[in-house]
């Protein structure tokens, strides 16, 4: 097994394929990004070989920007299906970032249950959820290996505030203290740093995997808000206000993360840390 792959990274501008695209040139990788609009839709994919396709590309931008609209989640199930085809026929093996998401409903609006892998199945939340399950299923039919990752929520330097961490914390840094919603929704907050560790272990992997990637620990919108004033001003001294108006999403989202310690990719970068990276 060589040390070093050549590597394709479609949605190479966004936050994860920009965080990405750096690890891995890093580690000495042949690393060509390509962007969802300028290049794949405009010109197609490219005429050559690789060892490794991640496949980040897709329509996204935060709860107001994709949950839901129809017009989005077709393009990408679109999408998703000309990279696999693709795929089959100019790669080694395929890394497809899927969702929390595409797990069932009654577990992301129930309290106290950790999604494990083999929990998918039936109805999603939301319309997002269920075009990363159907693609999910297009790669078990596929004619390529494929790792399918389920991250749950990644955060990190240079995230845009249409996401909800760099939002709470750009609100902090003006002295407010507040959340979209009622604040009690459930989250698993990741590092990028510590999902990049997961992408450079498939790298490297042959045998096909689905995993999740978190950190199994649950944590409120709340504590969050709480936690990121307290890391910016030195002491939480202001009353949280949640904005019951706008969209909170589903109300649990955590990791069952035994196989992911299996792998020895358990988590190292606590929230309060990873916050700090960030202001």
């Amino acid at each position: 097994m060589p040390s070093t792959y050549k590597i394709l990274v479609t949605g190479s501008e966004g936050f994860l394929g920009t965080h990405t695209m750096r690890h891995l040139q890093g580690k000495g990788h042949t690393v060509t990004g390509i962007d969802i609009d300028k290049d794949i839709f405009k010109y197609g994919l490219p005429d050559q070989r690789f060892d490794v396709l991640i496949h980040f590309a897709a329509y996204v931008g935060g709860r107001k920007g994709i949950d839901n609209n129809l017009y989005r989640i077709t393009k990408n199930i679109e999408l998703d299906r000309q990279v696999i085809q693709w795929a089959e026929t100019q790669v080694d093996r395929m890394i497809y970032p899927s969702s929390c998401a595409s797990y069932p409903k009654h577990l992301q609006t129930q309290h106290g249950t950790p999604m494990s892998e083999d929990m998918v199945g039936g109805e999603t939340f939301d319309m997002y959820g269920m075009s990363k399950l159907a693609t999910e299923c297009m790669l078990k039919f596929a004619k390529v290996k494929s790792h399918i990752i389920r991250p749950f929520t990644i955060y990190g330097p240079g995230q845009s505030t249409d996401y909800p961490l760099p939002a709470i914390i750009q609100r902090a840094k003006r002295g407010e203290c507040s959340v979209w919603g009622s604040g009690t929704q459930v989250r698993d907050w990741l590092h990028i740093d510590d999902a990049l560790k997961v992408f450079e272990y498939l790298v490297h992997r042959e045998e096909p995997i689905v995993v999740n990637i978190g950190t199994g620990i649950p944590m409120n919108f709340k504590q969050v808000a709480q936690t990121v004033y307290k890391e910016i001003h030195g002491d939480y001294s202001i009353n949280l206000r949640t904005q019951t108006d706008e969209p909170e999403g589903a109300s649990y989202r955590y990791a069952d993360i035994t196989l992911l310690k299996s792998l020895g990719l358990e988590p190292k970068i606590s929230f309060a840390e990873g916050v700090r990276s960030m202001i």
